[in-house]
C-alpha cells in the first residue's frame, strides 16, 4: 500500500543544541548582481532588474531543498538598492540560518510634480523636494511595479529550485519600508480583483516635472538622464503578476511575509484563501515616515518641516495607508467577524519620541529598526514555525525504517505517534523544543520491534519544530525533526 510521509532529513548532532532556521550557524556564499529580467520604469526606459544570492555552504540541506527569503530594499519607492545595509545584513543572515536568500531590486521612479515645491529641511535627514509627486497615484503605481517584480524575481529562482536548491513550497518575503509595502503587496494580492485598477489602468499623460527636481532628484537617483528623456504617457501596468520568467516551471507557496514599517494601500487581506501566509509586522509609533497606526505618508515628517523654523508648505499628493499597528487591528476585526486572517505577531515597540527628539537622538528615530538582533531573532523564530516538512511517497514498509524515524510527522492532533524502529533496553528518547525546553525524556526499559508507540500524551505540543534524539544504549545517536503544525 502506497504511504504519503513526511520524511525528515538528519541534522548534524550540533543543531540539537542549537535552533534550526533561528541561529546564525552556517558558513555562506554569495553570488552577486544576478540579472533576472528586464521591464519598463515610469518614464519609459527599459531596466534591468537584478539580484543578490546567498546561500549556507556547510549545512546538510533538507532533502526538498531549503527555504527561499526574499528581501526587498526601501528608499520611499525612488531610491535606495538591493546592496544596502539592512537588505544586504538580513540576506546574509538568514542564509547564515539555513535559507537561500536573496536581495531585489526592482523599479524605482515616480513623476514629480510640475510645481516649484521647495522647502530645505534636508537637516532633518530625509529628502524633502523628491517626494512631492504629480499625484497621489503616482504612490500606488511604484509599488504595484515593484510588486510585478518582485514576482518575476521569485519565479526566477523557483524556476531554477534545482540549480539553488531550493523547496519552492516554502517561500518567505521581507521588506523594509517601501519594501514592506511591495512585500505585503507580492505576499497578498492573489487575485486581479484586490487590485485597484483605477490607479493601474492607462492614466492621462503627466506635464514634465518641474525643473527644480531634475538635477537633485532625477539624476541624483538615477531615474533618467533628464527629465526630457523621459517619456510622459502612463500605461496601464497590468497584471500585479507582472511578466518576467513566465511560465512558471513549478507551482510555489509563500509561507510568511515579514514587514518592517512598512504599510498598505488598503485592504489586501480580505482574501478567499483559506490558508494565507503568515504575517510578522514591526514598527514604532514615533514613525515620522510611514503612518503607525494609519494616516498619509511622511505626515509626521510633513508636519515637522511645517513648524518653525523651517515653515514649510505640507508636502503635495501624499496616499493615505495602513501603517502596521493598522493592519492588526484590521485583522482583529476580521477574526472577530468570522473571517479567514493570517497567523500574525505584532512586535513593536513604546517609542514615541517627537521630532526634536529623533533630530537630537538619533538612536530614537521611529522610521528604523530599534534593535536589530532582536528584532530579526524574532521574525526568523515566527518564520521557523512556518517552514512546512518534506513529503516523499514511500512504498514499501523497509522503505519507513530506513528513511523515516517518527510517523505521522507533522504530528496530527489526537494521533498515535509511532517510531519506526526497534528499540533495546536502556534506549533514551529525548525531545526538545525549539526554545531549548526539555519536553520528553524517558528511558527504554523493554526491548521490542519497531513500530514502537511514541507516548505524548502528557506534552503540550504548540506549533512549531522540536528535535527528536533517539540514543541508542551503544553510544549512537539518530536526531530528527518533529513538526506540529497549527
Amino acid at each position: 500500500m502506497r504511504l504519503l510521509l513526511v520524511i525528515i532529513l538528519l541534522w548534524p548532532a550540533s543543531w540539537l543544541w542549537g535552533q534550526p532556521w533561528v541561529d546564525t550557524t552556517y558558513v555562506i556564499a554569495s553570488q552577486l548582481d544576478i540579472p533576472y529580467g528586464t521591464a519598463v520604469d515610469f518614464g519609459g526606459q527599459a531596466r534591468l532588474l537584478d539580484l543578490d544570492l546567498s546561500y549556507p555552504l556547510d549545512d546538510v540541506p533538507p532533502a526538498c531543498g531549503r527555504p527561499l527569503l526574499v528581501m526587498v530594499h526601501g528608499g520611499a519607492f525612488i531610491a535606495g538598492d538591493k546592496a544596502d545595509g539592512t537588505p544586504r545584513r538580513i540576506r546574509e543572515d538568514f542564509a547564515k540560518r539555513g535559507y537561500v536568500t536573496a536581495s531585489v531590486n526592482y523599479r524605482l521612479g515616480q513623476f514629480h510634480t510640475a510645481q516649484d515645491v521647495h522647502c530645505n529641511v534636508s537637516n532633518l535627514g530625509v529628502e524633502w523636494d523628491c517626494l512631492n509627486m504629480t499625484d497621489s497615484s503616482e504612490w500606488y503605481r511604484a509599488f504595484f511595479r515593484g510588486v510585478q517584480d518582485v514576482n518575476g524575481a521569485i519565479r526566477y529562482l523557483v524556476n531554477r529550485a534545482s540549480d539553488y536548491n531550493i523547496n519552492p513550497d516554502n517561500v518567505f518575503l521581507v521588506g523594509e519600508s517601501a519594501g514592506g509595502f511591495i512585500a505585503l503587496g507580492a505576499g497578498f494580492l492573489d487575485a486581479e480583483a484586490e487590485v485597484l485598477t483605477e490607479l493601474t489602468d492607462e492614466k492621462p499623460a503627466v506635464n514634465p516635472p518641474n525643473a527644480r527636481y531634475e538635477v537633485n532628484c532625477v539624476q541624483r537617483y538615477g531615474l533618467g538622464t533628464s527629465i526630457a528623456d523621459l517619456t510622459l504617457a502612463r500605461p496601464a501596468l497590468g497584471s500585479y503578476a507582472g511578466e518576467n520568467n513566465l511560465p512558471l516551471a513549478t507551482p510555489y507557496r509563500i509561507r510568511g511575509v515579514g514587514n518592517f514599517y512598512g504599510a498598505v494601500f488598503d485592504n489586501i487581506f480580505a482574501t478567499m484563501a483559506n490558508d494565507p501566509p503568515a504575517l510578522y509586522l514591526y514598527h514604532q509609533p514615533s514613525d515620522l515616515i510611514v503612518p503607525y497606526q494609519g494616516g498619509k505618508l511622511f505626515a509626521g515628517y510633513a508636519y515637522c518641516a511645517a513648524q518653525p523654523p523651517f515653515n514649510c508648505s505640507y508636502l503635495i499628493n501624499r496616499p493615505s495607508v495602513l501603517g502596521s499597528r493598522g493592519i492588526k487591528d484590521t485583522l482583529d476585526n476580521m477574526a472577530a467577524r468570522g473571517l479567514v486572517v493570517p497567523d500574525y505577531l505584532f512586535d513593536g515597540t513604546t517609542n514615541n519620541a517627537n521630532c526634536l527628539q529623533q533630530l537630537l537622538d538619533p538612536a530614537l528615530t521611529g522610521h528604523a529598526i530599534d534593535n536589530y538582533a532582536l528584532r530579526t531573532h524574532n521574525l526568523a523564530t515566527f518564520f521557523a514555525t512556518k517552514i512546512g516538512a518534506c513529503a516523499v511517497g514511500i512504498t514499501e514498509a523497509e522503505g519507513l525504517v530506513k528513511k523515516a524515524l517518527i510517523y505521522p510527522n507533522p504530528v496530527t492532533k489526537g494521533r498515535d505517534i509511532w517510531l519506526l524502529t526497534s528499540l533495546e533496553r536502556g534506549d533514551r528518547i529525548r525531545l526538545v523544543g525549539s526554545d531549548g525546553r526539555l519536553q520528553l525524556d524517558q528511558v527504554i526499559s523493554t526491548a521490542g520491534a519497531g513500530p514502537y508507540p511514541l507516548d505524548l500524551s502528557h506534552v503540550t505540543l504548540t506549533p512549531g519544530v522540536y528535535f527528536l534524539q533517539l540514543i541508542r544504549a551503544s553510544g549512537s545517536e539518530s536526531p530528527q525533526l518533529l513538526v506540529a503544525p497549527n
